[in-house]
């Protein structure tokens, strides 16, 4: 597919001064050359392994565009060795109302999906990614949504859409292909119980931020199984990134190490990096970050390895966990290459109910540790509520 005979004119090219840097700084480097959006020359995207798109958030022209911020900083950095195809098709174009915005979006990363190109989003509000996830429905299956944010934007439904409650949004949307949604880096004193009762009652997973702390590798499943990441800086301590106003939050490390296991997720085919204001950053730092975070995303693309337990289980190993009770087991599958961890979930499906398939979930070997005690792992037991 060429892009150009289709969504195109949804966006503006890199500006000369910049896209004169940008190239002058990808020819220095010998790895990852990044294919630029520029004035009469719309790149090909066909094969492409990651594609740049710019959302110039700016209430008129005035002042610097939180996008193209970014790209200072990322054109400038050193790119993972590797074969990667990257295409910077530049800035998508405002439109009259914002929701002509979001439309143009929402065509795009449509587009995208379809060839199983990783978009990376920069700039805008994080309701954009309502946008994102209406753009999955030309694929008609299943799609798993992660967050980083420090809040659960499940504000009132009714209203508007916002960066308050885009999720409920993305939660009530139909047709609904909605499977899980993972928030991660949640603070609970941001958070009403009535919303954390509700995400429990849904079955999906709230990982808060001592939790992260604790034990970073817990976010790693809930992510290579995403296929959509939506990360809100404000889920950032603000020394590490000060456009933001949190106190308390993820640090950077943190970030762009939950960044690098969505790129190495298989799933993952869009990442959006939301609410990066210019003018609360004059020195630059939390667009550095937000560069150094798609750095990591493309070093995850470079390492990727597509694996699938009951595609070759010659390449994994197999193990059955007896169940104290009534005699049933779990089965798990640890690759032999990667050494990651899934975890078999058999539901009964069909009219008659009698028809079992078997949905294969990410876990990590704590999952395997608790099942071996004889408990049912939490994982397990929200999978199996969503399928039934």
């Amino acid at each position: 597919m060429k892009p150009s005979d289709d969504f195109s004119f949804y966006l503006r090219p890199i500006d000369g001064e910049l896209a004169e840097r940008c190239i002058k700084l990808r020819g220095d480097q010998p790895y990852s050359p990044i294919a630029i959006h520029t004035h009469g020359a719309f790149p090909e995207t066909e094969g492409a392994d990651a594609v740049i798109i710019g959302i110039d958030n700016r209430l008129g022209d005035e002042g610097p565009c939180g996008a193209d911020e970014i790209r200072r900083q990322l054109y400038a950095l050193h790119l993972p060795e590797s074969d990667l195809k990257i295409v910077d098709l530049g800035n998508i174009i405002r439109g009259e109302r914002e929701n002509d915005t979001h439309t143009a979006l929402r065509n795009v990363i449509s587009g995208l999906a379809l060839h199983r190109t990783t978009a990376v989003i920069l700039g805008g509000g994080q309701e954009l990614t309502h946008a994102v996830y209406a753009a999955y429905e030309v694929l008609e299956t299943s799609v798993n949504l992660a967050v980083i944010d420090a809040s659960l934007d499940m504000g009132e439904f009714r209203e508007a859409l916002s960066a308050n409650n885009y999720l409920s949004k993305i939660v009530i949307h139909k047709p609904s292909y909605l499977f899980n949604l993972s928030v991660l880096g949640c603070q609970k004193y941001f958070n009403d119980p009535e919303t954390m009762l509700l995400m429990d009652k849904l079955y999906f997973d709230v990982l808060r931020l001592g939790e992260i702390r604790d034990e970073p590798k817990s976010t790693e499943p809930l992510l290579r199984q995403a296929d959509i990441l939506s990360i809100d800086l404000e889920g950032i301590k603000n020394a590490d990134a000060p456009g933001s106003y949190q106190p308390n939050g993820l640090t950077g490390e943190e970030v762009c190490r939950m960044a690098r296991y969505a790129g190495l997720g298989d799933r993952c085919s869009c990442v959006g990096i939301f609410n990066h204001f210019p003018e609360r950053d004059p020195h630059g730092q939390t667009a550095l970050l937000c560069a150094q975070i798609v750095w990591h995303i493309f070093e995850g693309l470079a390492q990727r390895v597509r694996e699938y337990p009951l595609m070759n289980r010659a390449d994994f190993l197999e193990y059955r966990v007896q169940m104290a009770a009534g005699g049933e087991h779990i089965t798990f599958f640890k690759s032999k290459k990667t050494d990651k961890w899934w975890m078999n979930v058999p539901y009964t499906a069909g009219e008659t109910g009698r028809k079992v398939r078997h949905h294969l979930i990410p876990c990590n070997y704590s999952d395997y540790e608790t099942a071996a005690t004889g408990e049912v792992p939490d994982l397990w037991w929200r999978t199996y509520r969503k399928l039934t």
